[in-house]
């Protein structure tokens, strides 16, 4: 008998029905076509193809479906076997027959676990920066040849010397076909992403056209002229933001975040500050989440080579303030892309109108979520503040680009000469909607610091004189404190003489930094770098050296010097900038710092104010709009290039390296959509610890809880281990040194730590003197990891044999 799908050929009907269920999984209303002898009667059920072929092509008793005896050559052995091989027949037949077999395998489902399992494999190998579409072909190709298909060829090898019966010959074929080729849904790119588009894991990119125009091009080697396309990339901002908010519970706990941040009194958050409250006074009860974009130039090639700067990208990424964890990069989502030769040449109006008109559908129509229940909720996506560094804010929002302009601030009206001895914000020179109409009307930058009017002002609920946002990253990691700490550097080691720079160098070189920050240490300094006012470190090397500078040389400074009352006063402002929370007296005590600051610099070192100096007067009045400015600032958004500079140095491919680089993060946008959402603690194994004297005491802290400890963990970015020190507020500053940790059934994460006690705050050092005997107040008590200030610190020990300690809240 034989199959009319595939042609194979069987000796018993109830083989070839049990073939057409298995392998082609036909069913008994599917159509059925005859192919004996000539015959090509079709048959719209399978009871009618039986009685067909039992009444017209059946040449041997019908009650027969099996041999009723075996060859009498067999040993007893392989008898024994081939009888049991029957039985395992008859059961197998009987369940594929049965439709109302409880908790039966349905073989399709594992074929497309299978296949499913293959797409997941494939789109992590696809997440990686250094991988490319090729690359991923290769392996996939790679592991089929050396992998899959002799584990095919095996198993039918296996099948065909022990069951002999064509009814599972026939089951096992198609086994072997899945294992042979388990990448059938991805084994081209087209394939894989039309895989991804029907599951409603990406949608289509779109690649927006900037300028048309007839000019020379090259063809084959050859100039002619032609048509030639500029074109831009936007991403399917919709669509993912949708997904986004759909995806497991993000809607939900972004909700609760909303509602619960409505409430507090502690800002902590950039809808708790006044200019989202502004925002959003108009909307009645619509729910309305807030977006933060960002805007930046990377240069994918290298930077000293001769295609250099041609290649740039102006990257637009997007996040979400709500969100808790907004600040990993897999949160950090990617909006749009443009060459940035192409954004100078023919602005931002005519590059970033289509952005803009998807920005304005968000806020003006919003979106419908299904959120859990089976609710539709429409959500109206609000544009909260617009992010860069202070070229890329300017350049955006059509300020002056250069801080040697007359008006360089986009904050205030001041002049460049007023600002150089300006020690606080003047609240009669800042700008606002009405002056800056003025100003657009002059269409003199030189007089008004401003090119031409903001296309982004065309978003209905954003101007640029209220994008109240700056960047600590680059105005004081990377502006005031280089011209800071090099007069204060020059100040010690060439005016008073405490210490020589080659001492500094030492102390500095050979300073416990810890394992918490020896990997943000930076190179040797040199009168270059002092002369130079700039110091050869990174913004993140900045904080460390900034952080720990008292400590470093503090001994050698006399008390009351008043540069080094300059500095302290500078550690105080860092310390505010970077708290996760401020309050109207925070501001007040933050105004006044910066006053002092401003004052002491120019009487100490007889030096004007710079720019960024000029910058940091606005602060006060950015964080009571926008909040707490760590939430704003450049380094995430930085580490995030990285991904896509990774990728770009990957590929060769530069034709449209906008659409190259948008498919790669494209394809990371739909892993997190397919993929379970990444845990928030990172938990190994070989880190438990099963035998400690303090695990008894333990149990009986937690009343029988049943929980397991650990050495080590990574809680949500934080590497938490044992005899690290946490400090925690309660009456006042407690130092604890971690013991144990502590992860409950209930998936609670607890420290066990010993109170060490503290001496007092030591303020010519600006920081806490360690008892030290390392005196245990408390021998072991357990407390949430929550409830500690910051992450883990280190203890230092000086030169004159005190322990100390620097308090902090940022890595």
């Amino acid at each position: 008998m034989i199959c009319y799908i595939c042609k194979n050929e069987f000796e018993y009907l109830q083989s070839l029905i049990v073939h057409f269920k298995v392998y082609h999984f036909l069913g008994p209303n599917s159509p059925y076509d005859c192919c004996e002898e000539s015959c090509f009667q079709s048959f719209q059920c399978l009871s009618s193809f039986k009685r067909h072929i039992k009444s017209k092509h059946l040449n041997f008793p019908r009650t027969n479906t099996l041999p009723s005896t075996l060859p009498s050559t067999l040993p007893i052995e392989h008898q024994t076997t081939t009888k049991q091989n029957v039985t395992t027949n008859d059961t197998y037949s009987n369940h594929i027959a049965s439709d109302d077999t409880p908790n039966k395998f349905i073989f399709q489902e594992a074929v497309s676990a299978i296949h499913l399992s293959a797409v997941k494999f494939v789109l992590s190998l696809h997440i990686k920066n250094s991988i490319t579409f090729q690359n991923v072909l290769d392996i996939q190709e790679l592991m089929t040849d050396l992998v899959s298909k002799p584990l095919a060829e095996l198993l039918d090898n296996f099948v065909k010397n022990i069951v002999t019966d064509p009814l599972l010959l026939s089951s096992f074929k198609e086994i072997s076909s899945v294992v042979s080729n388990p990448f059938k849904l991805c084994n081209t790119e087209y394939r894989l992403m039309k895989w991804l588009s029907n599951e409603k894991y990406i949608n289509p990119l779109t690649q927006i056209t900037i300028n048309k125009e007839v000019t020379s091009v090259h063809h084959n080697g050859e100039v002619v002229y032609d048509e030639h396309i500029t074109k831009g990339l936007l991403m399917p901002l919709k669509f993912q933001f949708q997904s986004f908010f759909e995806h497991g519970n993000n809607f939900k706990l972004s909700l609760e975040r909303l509602n619960y941040l409505n409430s507090s009194e502690t800002m902590t958050n950039f809808i708790q500050g006044d200019l989202w409250k502004n925002k959003i006074k108009n909307h009645g009860d619509k729910l309305v989440f807030p977006y933060f974009l960002y805007i930046d130039d990377l240069e994918i090639n290298n930077p000293l080579g001769s295609h250099a700067t041609f290649q740039a990208v102006s990257a637009i990424y997007y996040s979400f303030p709500l969100f808790e964890n907004n600040s990993k990069l897999s949160n950090i989502f990617l909006a749009a892309l443009i060459k940035s030769v192409d954004l100078k040449e023919y602005g931002n109006e005519q590059c970033l109108k289509n952005l803009i008109y998807e920005l304005q559908i968000l806020e003006d129509e919003g979106i419908v979520i299904s959120a859990p229940g089976n609710v539709n909720v429409n959500v109206h996506f609000m544009l909260g503040l617009v992010l860069g560094d202070n070229l890329g804010l300017n350049s955006i929002l059509e300020f002056s680009k250069s801080f040697s302009a007359t008006y360089f601030c986009r904050f205030c009206k001041a002049n460049k000469e007023h600002t150089k001895h300006l020690t606080q914000e003047n609240p009669l020179l800042m700008r606002n909607i009405d002056n800056y109409n003025q100003d657009v009307a002059k269409m003199d930058v030189t007089q008004t610091g401003i090119h031409k009017k903001s296309f982004l002002n065309s978003i209905t609920s954003f101007h640029v004189t209220q994008n109240y946002c700056v960047d600590i990253m680059h105005d004081l990691f990377e502006g005031i404190c280089h011209y800071d700490m090099c007069h204060i550097i020059k100040y010690f080691t060439e005016v008073t003489k405490y210490f020589s720079l080659d001492t500094l160098n030492l102390r500095k070189n050979n300073f416990n930094y810890g394992p918490i920050e020896i990997g943000n240490v930076s190179p040797s300094i040199n009168v270059n770098h002092l002369n130079n006012h700039h110091l050869k470190m990174s913004a993140r090397e900045m904080m460390t050296f900034v952080h720990f500078f008292s400590l470093m040389v503090g001994d050698l400074v006399p008390e009351n010097d008043e540069v080094w009352s300059f500095f302290l006063n500078l550690t105080q402002i860092i310390d505010a900038l970077l708290s996760y929370s401020v309050c109207e007296t925070n501001l007040i005590v933050l105004r006044n710092l910066i006053k002092n600051h401003n004052q002491q610099y120019i009487n100490l070192f007889h030096d004007s104010l710079k720019p960024k100096h000029h910058l940091l007067t606005h602060y006060p009045t950015i964080i009571k709009q926008s909040g707490p400015p760590r939430h704003y600032w450049c380094f995430r958004f930085e580490a995030k290039h990285k991904e896509l500079k990774l990728y770009a140095h990957a590929t060769t491919s530069r034709r449209n390296i906008t659409l190259t680089l948008a498919k790669k993060m494209q394809i990371k946008f739909a892993y997190q959509l397919i993929c379970p959402k990444p845990k928030n603690v990172i938990v190994n194994k070989t880190h438990e610890i099963r035998n400690n004297k303090q695990l008894e005491l333990i149990q009986t802290l937690v009343l029988n809880q049943q929980f397991k400890c650990y050495s080590q963990i990574d809680y949500k970015g934080t590497l938490y281990k044992t005899d690290f020190y946490v400090t925690k507020v309660t009456d006042e500053l407690h130092l604890f040194k971690i013991l144990l940790i502590i992860i409950f059934e209930s998936e609670e994460y607890m420290l066990a730590v010993q109170d060490i006690k503290l001496n007092y705050l030591h303020s010519h050092f600006d920081a806490y003197v360690v008892d030290e005997n390392c005196t245990v107040l408390k021998d072991i008590c357990v407390y949430k990891i929550e409830d500690f200030n910051g992450p883990p610190i280190n203890t230092v020990k000086l030169v004159n044999g005190q322990i100390m300690i620097r308090l902090k809240e940022y890595y």
